[in-house]
């Protein structure tokens, strides 16, 4: 499955251990991603071949001339990590619309190539009957079961039980234990009133917050999270009249919560917000709030 990525280099790495994000309500796992590439300076070093797997291209025009089409926007990132703990390697990328299961595949190839021997796979979705006004949870899945005192030792819930449509975060799961590879999955739920508003709209950093605790915890990473809980506060002081409202309007409806993930990443890097860029999303929710009300 070599010809499904390319490799710019192949990094010497110490005991790595694989992070991968995809689009997510709230875009959560992003979020962590993107700040761990930040804070740690990891240098990219290849990706999955994008026009295998992507059906959906990004495009850009302007004045009526297209001036760009890009395919799956991915790319794998690595870490050295000098303090003597574990090396990272980090994977990001838009979801695939065409052949998942070889995706699936040809990324965890990628992780065996550089020495992988555990993953871990971070998003969040849509819950209800949890509220803006209590602290983020994490919970977690395992491919293999000893791992689930890493959940209990680290302060994550094991996901109780569940049967029904899943996501490609199980494709990593259930592929990756074929392999050999312990894997991790680690959701945060957000409120469903929240998870439901399209980007930037849902919004919701203190869910990385909280994951990004636990990598950190599992790990042993020491990633200064300082940055992160600055901008949670922000937004939760910024946002909370909206949160309240949407709440509200939340209890007269009845709501069932959604599986279904975007697809596409946005173009900035989802690490930091500007006040401005928060301003302007608060902007934009109260004209939507003042349009639906006309």
């Amino acid at each position: 499955m070599s010809g499904e990525f390319t490799l710019t280099k192949e990094p010497n790495l110490t005991n790595p251990r694989l992070i991968i994000g995809l689009p997510d309500v709230g875009y959560v796992g992003l979020r962590v991603i993107d700040y761990l590439k930040s804070k740690l300076g990891a240098e990219e070093f290849g990706h999955v071949q994008p026009q295998r797997f992507s059906t959906v291209p990004w495009v850009s025009v302007k004045n009526g001339v297209i001036e760009d089409l890009e395919l799956l926007r991915n790319g794998f990132y690595f870490w050295k990590n000098t303090g003597g703990g574990n090396d990272l390697v980090i994977f990001k990328s838009e979801q695939p619309t065409a052949r998942p299961y070889d995706y699936v595949e040809a990324i965890l190839e990628v992780a065996q190539r550089v020495g992988v021997k555990r993953m871990y796979i971070v998003g969040s979705f849509g819950a209800v009957g949890i509220t803006h006004l209590e602290p983020p949870s994490a919970l977690g899945v395992v491919n293999q079961r000893h791992l689930t005192q890493v959940l209990l030792g680290s302060g994550v819930e094991p996901y109780p039980e569940y049967k029904g449509v899943g996501t490609i975060h199980s494709s990593f799961l259930w592929f990756a234990k074929a392999r050999k590879l312990e894997a991790v999955g680690l959701w945060s739920p957000i409120p469903h009133y929240i998870a439901r508003l399209p980007f930037p709209w849902s919004n919701y950093p203190k869910a990385s917050l909280c994951l990004l605790r636990k990598l950190n915890t599992m790990e042993g990473l020491r990633v200064d999270t300082q940055e992160l809980e600055g901008l949670s506060q922000r937004t939760e002081d910024e946002m909370g009249k909206i949160y309240e409202q949407l709440h509200e309007e939340a209890k007269n409806e009845l709501v069932y919560p959604s599986g279904e993930q975007p697809a596409a990443f946005p173009e900035q890097d989802m690490s930091a917000m500007s006040d401005e860029e928060l301003r302007g999303m608060i902007g934009d929710i109260e004209d939507f709030f003042r349009k639906r009300k006309q």
